[in-house]
């Protein structure tokens, strides 16, 4: 918990030093007179003399630049490829519209100001507004800690100060203590003192910043220790910056309305907890962007990777006291703690708004990878508290009498997959049962770890997400969940040449489940984390990623509503409000003779595509057909012959000169009741090597399949789907297995096998096992062949995967042919 403090710290030795410096320029050097506004001073530290501060004769140190009071309009510029020893406290405020800028001039790299080892900031700012500083070099490196910033704005006005830029700046090697005060151990510290009445900002902007080796945190807009009272900065913007190695946490804003941070990037922080002499704030916990007794804070589009602390660790953060906090288009990998850690209320002196819960926080669109451990990165941490995706500190959060007192959790995904990993997906430091309550909805958990979720009171809320992996017992009930493979595109980035890297690996495939399968939530943020818009009346996807994953197949949901640009074959069929799989629409055929048509075009010649598509049969014993022609190949399809929604797939390759195709839902003739297909996809595979050897046992042998245990299978030359030969079982406790070598780890495959039993209401298993997750299979009861289409990812180390055919039990062989397993890409 980082909120804890033992005493307030007394007047900080930056701000001391800042003032002997400055009575001492004052007593030893004549003040240099302020020309008239809008000049720009000069300096050029490699100079051999001390100049006027003009271009032709510049300061050549940085006593010139302290030793004067700047007016609206004013540049103070520094030599590009110099450096200038000291430490800077230029006098002065600008205007609205007309601030003062400090800046570089000339070709080369950035002015260097090193404060070399002094203690305090290396820019210091007190009681001054309207003010831009970039394209500096800023660094302040020393044997031992002491309060140390960069940049230090600090208001001990009584009143508002406006406009504080800091921008474009290299700000590295801040010697300061880890576990000490914020903004006074930051690249970049904004602070409101202690005062009566409050001091605050406006309009404060830190953006295309570099930090490196930053001791305590990179970025802080804070005021100078907790209990500050009510006063709140506004216009808080904290964008674009790259972080790597802060000490402990990145980004902090404390006490502010409406801050936005977009954009920045940290890694590697958490490191260093040492803190400042007995009596002063000492906190060695941290994490990477959070926030404290603040309202509308906007969290988005950051990257925050290999956060080491033991004590907190976790990514992000909603802190004690805020309101209305949204996270949202986020990217979280290997921090100890987890992705997001939350806070309960409890007791600060001086501070009411830290025994409030936080409410209004929404946590959406965000996307997890690999969080609760640091494998992979560069250095590790040791847990001191445990970890978990969402990690609570103690019991849910939840403000009463507040129309968001729920922390609402929707449209996330969620990526453990590392040898051993035990992080739980809801954990809390309090145990596995907690109090309070939450809404978890339309999340995609890909899990193939050990760890699970604590109980909630009553009035949780579980919908429409999709637990796929592994399903442990205190897994939430969830009457719409969804657990087939999510089909991420590089889930874990473990194909670094794949054209989805960073959270791009969290698209999905146009045969995902997770498409249209989520529930409405009203006030979505309108977008995905990709940018796709989200529908306020249509049904999203499961997950962080709201896109169609390139489907070629237009309308290929019937979403529209109507059939366009699908045309009618044989009797018309109709777009339906009713039996859809996903979504509110299905095409519904007549009984018998009648589907739709569509045709792709602009495909490429000799490509292998995969169609898939969902259907069922309003009779059991009919059959629907999902298939495509006209593309330079025979016509192949698939017959459906289930009362419950049925994927399909089918394997197509393009003519030499073909570049478009025909897909089709086919309602067989001889029926008599209607046919319904939904969520058909086609794209086109970079690889459609099959990986299984002898996969429709045209060898007329078993080998290189091996027995299952029980009794014995054989290869017979009859019963074939395809070509002469096919598997038999036995009756029971009978099949073939192959274990298929060669895969890569991480990946996403398509295993399609197909079934048949010789007695109606047996059954016979296509499924894949050992390939680094939970064994997946599909079973099939119909005495005619059906295919049974698995999609699975290996785990984060194997490369490999056993495909089987499998009779467990009956009186009766049972019959399997033509399997293929096949990369998605």
């Amino acid at each position: 918990m980082k909120r804890r403090r033992s005493d307030r710290p007394g007047l900080r030795a930056s701000r001391i030093l800042t003032l002997l410096a400055t009575l001492a320029g004052a007593l030893l050097l004549p003040a240099h007179t302020a020309l008239a506004a809008g000049t720009t001073y000069y300096v050029n530290c490699s100079a051999s003399s001390n100049g006027s501060g003009t271009q032709a004769s510049p300061w050549n140190s940085v006593t010139g630049v302290n030793n004067t009071t700047f007016a609206a309009g004013d540049s103070i510029l520094f030599a590009a490829g110099t450096t200038c020893t000291g430490q800077l406290t230029p006098g002065g405020s600008g205007t609205s519209g007309s601030p003062i800028t400090m800046g570089s001039y000339g070709s080369g790299a950035k002015p260097v100001i090193d404060a070399n080892g002094a203690t305090g900031p290396v820019i210091h700012l007190l009681n001054q507004q309207y003010w831009e500083i970039g394209g500096l070099d800023l660094t302040n490196a020393a044997s031992s800690p002491a309060y140390r910033s960069g940049v230090l704005a600090e208001n001990s006005s009584g009143g508002v100060l406006h406009h504080i830029r800091v921008h474009d700046m290299n700000i590295h090697n801040i010697t300061g203590y880890g576990g000490g005060w914020y903004s006074t151990n930051a690249g970049v510290g904004v602070q409101t003192d202690h005062t009566t009445p409050v001091s605050t900002w406006d309009d404060v902007v830190v953006e295309n910043n570099t930090f490196d080796h930053v001791d305590r945190i990179a970025v802080a807009v804070t005021p100078d220790g907790d209990g500050q009272g009510t006063g709140l900065t506004t216009g808080t913007v904290i964008r674009n910056n790259t972080m790597t190695y802060d000490g402990a946490d990145d980004i902090l804003v404390v006490k502010n309305d409406g801050a936005l941070i977009d954009g920045n990037k940290a890694g590697y922080g958490g490191a260093k907890n040492t803190c400042p002499p007995s009596g002063q704030y000492c906190n060695g916990a941290s994490a990477g962007i959070w926030m404290s007794g603040s309202s509308n804070t906007v969290v988005q589009n950051n990257e925050v990777y290999c956060h080491v602390n033991g004590a907190d660790g976790t990514g992000y953060d909603v802190d004690w006291g805020n309101h209305n906090t949204t996270f949202q288009y986020n990217y979280s990998h290997q921090n100890l703690g987890g992705f997001m850690l939350v806070m309960p209320p409890f007791t600060i002196a001086n501070e009411p708004t830290s025994t409030v819960p936080s409410d209004g926080t929404v946590i959406r669109y965000n996307i997890s990878e690999n969080d609760g451990t640091n494998s992979g990165c560069p250095a590790s941490g040791t847990p001191t508290h445990g970890t978990g995706v969402f990690h609570f500190v103690g019991n849910i959060p939840n403000q009463s009498g507040s129309s968001a007192a729920v922390p609402l959790i929707y449209n996330n995904s969620i990526y453990v997959n590392k040898s051993g990993l035990n992080t739980p997906i809801l954990y809390s430091r309090r145990g596995s049962s907690v109090t309070g309550t939450l809404s978890f909805r339309n999340n995609a958990v890909f899990n193939y770890g050990t760890g699970g979720y604590f109980t909630t009171s009553s009035g949780s809320v579980y919908s429409n997400n999709l637990f796929y992996g592994t399903h442990p017992s205190s897994e939430p009930a969830d009457s719409a969940k969804v657990v087939t493979d999510p089909e991420f595109r590089n889930p874990g980035n473990a194909a670094t040449s794949s054209s989805y890297t960073d959270k791009n690996a969290y698209q999905v495939h146009p045969s995902s489940p997770v498409i249209r399968a989520g529930t409405v939530i009203s006030d979505n943020g309108g977008k995905d984390a990709f940018g796709n818009t989200v529908s306020a009346t249509a049904a999203p996807n499961i997950g962080a990623y709201n896109g169609t994953g390139g489907n070629l197949v237009s309308n290929a949901g019937f979403e529209s509503g109507s059939l366009s640009p699908w045309t009618n074959s044989g009797a018309a069929p109709s777009v339906t409000s009713s039996n859809a799989r996903t979504g509110g629409y299905a095409l519904t055929t007549q009984a018998s003779g009648s589907g739709a048509n569509q045709t792709l075009t602009g495909l490429s010649p000799n490509t292998t595509y995969l169609l898939t598509g969902w259907a069922k049969v309003a009779n059991a014993g009919e059959s629907l057909a999902i298939g495509v022609k006209n593309y330079g190949g025979t016509e192949t399809f698939t017959n459906v012959a289930t009362t419950s929604y049925t994927q399909a797939a089918v394997l197509f390759t393009t003519g030499s000169s073909n570049t478009a195709a025909t897909v089709y839902c086919w309602k067989n003739t001889g029926g008599s009741g209607a046919g319904y297909c939904d969520d058909l996809a086609v794209e086109a595979l970079s690889s459609a090597t099959n990986a299984v050897t002898n996969p429709g046992f045209e060898s007329g042998a078993l080998t290189p399949w091996a027995q299952s245990t029980g009794t014995a299978s054989s290869v017979v030359a009859s019963n074939a789907r395809s070509g002469t030969y096919s598997l038999q079982t036995g009756n029971s406790a009978s099949g073939a297995i192959q274990t298929v070598s060669g895969l890569g780890s991480s990946g996403t495959y398509l295993l399609a096998g197909w079934a048949k039993v010789a007695t109606a209401g047996e059954e016979v298993a296509v499924g894949v096992k050992s390939f680094g997750g939970t064994e997946t299979y599909l079973r099939t009861s119909t005495t005619s062949y059906a295919q049974q289409p698995i999609f699975f990812t290996t785990g984060a180390s194997t490369t490999s995967a056993a495909a089987y055919c499998y009779k467990n039990s009956g009186s009766a062989a049972g019959y399997c042919d033509d399997y293929t397993l096949v990369k998605l890409p």
